[in-house]
């Protein structure tokens, strides 16, 4: 199988010199598709034909310049363009240049001299178009790196992560956290298929996520059918607390709802409480955004001694949410090492 010629347009106003040109291109071995005489007809054709390199004088008729036309069909076309011209002064230069062409003929030339500048300009273009199509490549790489991390970390740790290469620990000194968990997840694992009732976790999962990105908090991780986020963190709000027991309620409406149309029927319990935590990145491979402290252990006890269909909080979150929140006190939890803590179910809103 004969390997295609290159196509080559030859754009140059004086007709005697145009045919020239094309009878030593067609002697190297290249097609000519066309001669033009203006950087209009030029622009024209090079959309039309596809050519893969244009000859381009720069003194044209019409009312654009060569330069200029070539600048046209490099952004237009991404066409590699060889400049043909007896113009040799340093300012016409220059403004050739600026266009990037793939070679600069000065006339007169040899057809030695062509063919060593149409080879050059050829292979130019090639990698030029290769390493277009890398880059392109190495960029939606790169897309998908930031969405899986997006989907690991938050951004603005995200942004430090890439920035720094590290992510230093810091303090919160206010913030709130929320664990839920299903009651007796086990029993319906025992009860129904497993793989089904899995499915149906990560759905419900899916559902817990929009919520959480709505309002603009953390998911902090799952762990099996545990589910926790936060609030004031990484980026500091005023607010946190109300967000999370706004997102809470979206969550017991949204399983009441999912309970009244399938089985097996979905018992969410849900702990909040607000506080201090130290919060910082863990591994070096396998990154996770974590919190430590006894807020979290705090909030972690409070899901433990909830109710199925309930919001369990501590005094410390029932301070930021009362004058908002219809709140019952259900007692003290005598919990070890942390004393005795005040309990209450949020009812809803006053």
């Amino acid at each position: 199988m004969n390997e295609l010629k290159p196509r080559i347009l030859i754009v140059e106003d004086e007709k005697i010199i145009g045919l020239d040109i094309k009878k030593t291109i067609e002697r190297i071995g290249y097609e000519v598709v066309n001669i033009v005489k203006s950087g209009e007809a030029a622009i024209d054709l090079t959309g039309e034909l596809k050519p893969d390199l244009v000859l381009m004088d720069i003194m044209l008729s019409g009312g654009i310049s060569g330069i200029e036309a070539a600048e046209a069909i490099r952004r237009k076309f991404d066409i590699p363009v060889i400049y043909i011209t007896g113009l040799t002064d340093e300012e016409t230069f220059h403004k050739a240049k600026i266009t990037e062409p793939f070679g600069y003929l000065v006339k007169p030339f040899d057809q030695k001299g062509l063919h060593s500048a149409i080879e050059m300009g050829l292979y130019k273009h090639k990698i030029e178009s290769l390493l277009k199509l890398k880059t392109l490549e190495l960029e939606e790489e790169k897309k998908k790196t930031d969405k899986l991390l997006l989907n690991i970390l938050p951004a603005a740790i995200v942004r430090e992560l890439k920035k720094n290469g590290s992510i230093a620990p810091r303090l919160f000194e206010a913030i709130t956290i929320m664990f839920c968990n299903f009651h007796d997840f086990s029993g319906l694992i025992q009860k129904h298929e497993p793989v089904k009732v899995v499915g149906q976790l990560n759905e419900i999962y899916h559902k817990f996520d929009v919520f959480v990105e709505n309002a603009g908090l953390e998911k902090m991780k799952t762990i099996g059918d545990t589910y926790m986020i936060g609030g004031g963190l990484p980026k500091e709000s005023d607010d946190h607390a109300l967000k999370i027991i706004e997102v809470a309620f979206k969550m017991l409406e949204y399983m009441n709802k999912l309970n009244l149309k399938q089985l097996p029927e979905w018992k969410l319990r849900i702990g909040v409480n607000s506080g201090q935590v130290v919060a910082g990145i863990v591994g070096t491979h396998k990154f996770t955004y974590d919190v430590w402290g006894d807020t979290v252990n705090i909030a972690s006890r409070m899901e433990n001694s909830c109710e199925p269909g309930k919001i369990n909080i501590t005094r410390n979150t029932y301070d930021l949410v009362k004058d908002v929140y219809d709140c019952e006190y259900r007692g003290k939890l005598n919990a070890k090492g942390m004393g005795e803590i005040d309990m209450f179910f949020v009812n809803g809103l006053k």
